[in-house]
């Protein structure tokens, strides 16, 4: 069995490095690191710790590095294949992981508990009327765009948003199911 800690350390590593308040900037310079594969569950990964860094960015506080330790150890049980298998997109779930890291949730505290889950439905309705499976990078952006303003609204932070056209997808040559230009993303 792998050890998620190591196998995400460069997740974590870059993620301490930045100064950005800009989680879909950030998620971005993640999924552009040699060490991220094209698809698969690393992505279940990013998506809340690009949120969780620009989140502690913003507030300026000192307690990333156990708040990622947190996530790395939550999201790494979602296993590749989430969206078909489970009928929920990891990077979805992830984000919602983060929100309820920041909030403290646990399982029998009322506050926080339902808009958590109402983040992570609006974030899957989006994801999925991109009407299409197998592609990890579109919908970890279309995750993290979304939940950008609910983190900040839930969390009283501003933290900063790109533009969907200033977003342009590096790998769709490696997706042989590529929706092309139906993708907001597609270069």
């Amino acid at each position: 069995m792998k050890d998620a800690g190591n196998e995400y350390a460069w997740v974590r590593e870059l993620c301490l490095q930045s100064a950005s308040t800009c989680p879909s900037a950030l998620v971005e310079e993640l999924m552009g690191a040699p060490e991220c594969p094209a698809f698969g569950p690393a992505h279940h990964v990013l998506a809340g710790a690009a949120l969780l860094t620009c989140v502690s960015n913003a507030r300026g506080d000192g307690d990333l590095a156990a708040k990622l330790d947190e996530l790395i150890a939550r999201s790494s049980n979602v296993p590749g294949g989430t969206c078909a298998r489970w009928g929920a997109c990891g990077a979805a779930l992830s984000c919602g992981m983060a929100l309820a890291i920041e909030l403290d949730n646990a399982p029998l505290k009322q506050d926080g508990w339902s808009g958590a889950q109402m983040m992570v439905a609006e974030l899957l309705h989006a994801i999925a009327r991109a009407g299409a499976p197998r592609c990890c990078k579109r919908d970890t952006r279309i995750a993290v765009g979304e939940a950008t303003s609910w983190f900040s609204r839930a969390l009283g932070v501003t933290l900063e948003s790109l533009p969907e056209t200033d977003i342009v997808c590096r790998v769709s040559d490696q997706n042989s199911v590529c929706l092309g230009g139906a993708c907001p993303y597609f270069g």
